[in-house]
């Protein structure tokens, strides 16, 4: 029996396998050894390191009865709230045979391919909404997913790459505004599945979601208030009846966050966009302008690049549309509140912005402004794919036109994808490098662990994970969580004492007292007092690990003695 597939699934299939294709030679080298390498420099491996060690805690939790929500394995003995960190639940539960079978940076590696490759289909079925050619919803996807904003989060940021569910939650507020495929009551139920799951991959990309529909609506207000109302009030009851079930969906974990955790609070402002980040590229794009732009963002947040080529194609294409296309002027009126915003409060001298206003709102002060860029992308993505399918049909031939000759359709069709397509590829990413992961330890789930070191003992494991390194939690997550750790690589509520641990991790920084013997007898005094309070059970040295010898050096001077195990790629001195 052959299968016959439609023109849409055909259409699916190939957008999806030639972005599958894209991020496959994005990430060839990651791709050559997933187990042994890790993107970026060393210095930017602690980001996918720490992804790694959320992915398989989630699981690891469930399967033992703990909650997925906090730890003490690390910043032991007081813990750290992984809501307020970018654990993604979701991505971890959907990932746990991988990472039970092959290891967490399997599926770190995998999901980080899907992510964008997921997003173009979903975009793609979204745009396919709005075009009668497949082919210009298809370009359109491709906008989105492979944006400057997903570029700059592709060296690590699971959480801002994994965009799938985007797509499908504004085809299901469509469907409840003004489309009506189905009961609303259903579309509602689908609505808030969705955003319950994306709640587990970003809360952060669900506000700025929100913040889009909203900017979306105020346009569409101006540009036709009376189809706006009324659509409004006819989804306003589905509309809250999905915001409920969103919240008993998600309620154990924005529960545990709001009420049962101390916030954090981020110094979000300083990530604004300035006017430059707008047309001049990043060393994220394979054509980039003067060896890259340099902004205050840094390299993975500076993601807000649109390019002169571009910038003028929209500015000129919604000059010649605006009149005649009222969903152009909602869509171009959504785009200026959401560029406005990426500024933040500062990012154009001298102007008030409207960023100002969410400030007001306690729990959008962590929202970077600059990722409102997301909300940008996906509408200069509905804005290219509209424009492209007008002139793909005008330059189709339909009936004989003695006035208009073949020659000439062929032309415009032609000059139409040459003005889209050459900014378009200024766009395109570029291949990322990478780094070598630590490099194994067999005594990290040995026999020999087991019998020197209780299950969920503390243990002083050198390298101390601190701000800026993840090594130590890349070894814990190997070693299944056998045991607890005091400091770590995450996102702490201001305030939180960690007097003990960061006595251990300024001793762990160097060799203390480097010009004053009386400094150094002090700091050891210090460290051996952190050492009684926090009760290790042992302090492990990575003997592969960078700096090895000085940390073997400091155990041997807060213990007094030589090792009691120096073999399987570490040392170990056991404590009462």
């Amino acid at each position: 029996m052959q299968l016959r597939l439609s023109s849409r699934s055909r259409w699916s299939l190939v957008v999806f396998a030639i972005a599958l294709t894209g991020m496959v030679i994005i990430y060839h080298q990651l791709w050559a050894d997933p187990a042994g390498r890790v993107l970026g420099s060393r210095n930017h491996g602690n980001d996918p390191m720490q992804m790694m060690w959320f992915l398989k805690w989630v699981p690891w939790a469930i399967v033992h009865g703990q909650s997925p929500f906090n730890s003490d394995a690390i910043f032991y003995p007081h813990g750290v709230a992984l809501t307020w960190n970018t654990f993604v639940p979701t991505l971890g539960i959907l990932a746990a045979p991988i990472t039970f079978t092959l290891g967490a940076a399997y599926s770190f590696a995998a999901l980080m391919t899907l992510g964008p490759a997921l997003t173009t289909l979903t975009g793609f079925w979204w745009l396919r909404r709005y075009t009668r050619h497949a082919g210009a919803a298809a370009i359109g996807a491709f906008t989105f997913s492979f944006s400057p904003f997903v570029a700059g989060h592709l060296l690590g940021h699971l959480n801002l790459v994994f965009l799938p569910l985007v797509p499908l939650m504004i085809m299901l507020l469509e469907d409840l505004l003004w489309r009506f495929p189905r009961k609303s009551s259903r579309t509602a139920v689908y609505l808030a599945i969705a955003a319950a799951a994306q709640a587990g991959i970003s809360e952060e990309v669900l506000i700025i979601l929100a913040i889009g529909v909203l900017a979306a609506a105020i346009a569409a207000a101006v540009v036709m208030p009376r189809r706006t109302a009324a659509a409004v009030r006819h989804a306003i009851i589905p509309l809250f009846a999905a915001a409920a079930l969103f919240c008993v969906l998600a309620a154990p974990m924005l529960l545990n966050q709001l009420l049962f955790a101390r916030h954090v609070v981020l110094q979000s402002q300083r990530f604004h966009a300035v006017v430059d980040d707008y047309v001049y590229s990043t060393t994220q794009q394979i054509w980039s302008t003067a060896g890259g732009h340099y902004s205050k963002l840094g390299g993975a947040e500076d993601g807000v690049y649109v390019g002169w080529g571009l910038l003028v194609a929209l500015l000129l294409a919604i000059a010649l549309t605006w009149r005649r296309d009222r969903l152009v002027r909602v869509a171009a009126i959504a785009a200026v509140i959401l560029v406005a915003l990426t500024f933040g409060t500062d990012g154009i001298p001298h102007v008030w912005l409207p960023w100002r206003l969410l400030t007001r709102v306690a729990d959008l002060r962590s929202v970077l402004p600059a990722r409102i860029a997301l909300g940008t992308f996906l509408v200069i993505a509905w804005l290219l794919s509209r424009w492209i399918d007008q002139l793909w049909d005008r330059a189709r031939p339909r009936v004989a036109d003695p006035q208009v000759s073949e020659r000439g359709r062929a032309i415009a069709a032609i000059t139409a994808l040459i003005l889209v397509l050459i900014p378009l590829l200024t766009l395109t990413p570029r291949a990322l490098g990478t780094s070598a992961l630590p490099p194994s330890v067999p005594f990290f789930g040995s026999r020999a662990e087991h019998r020197l070191i209780p299950a969920s003992a503390p243990v002083l494991l050198l390298p101390m994970p601190w701000p800026g390194d993840a090594r130590a939690m890349y070894y814990q997550q190997l070693d299944n969580f056998h045991f607890v750790q005091p400091g770590g690589y995450a996102l702490l509520p201001a305030g939180q004492d960690n007097g003990d641990a960061d006595i251990l991790r300024r001793l762990v920084a160097g060799p203390p007292g480097a010009h004053a013997r009386g400094e150094a007898a002090t700091a050891l005094a210090e460290g051996r007092d952190a050492l009684r309070h926090l009760h290790p059970k042992a302090i492990i040295v990575v003997l592969s690990a960078p700096n090895s010898r000085w940390f073997s050096t400091l155990a041997q001077r807060l213990t007094g003695r030589a090792p009691d195990l120096s073999s399987s790629g570490v040392a170990v001195w056991l404590l009462g």
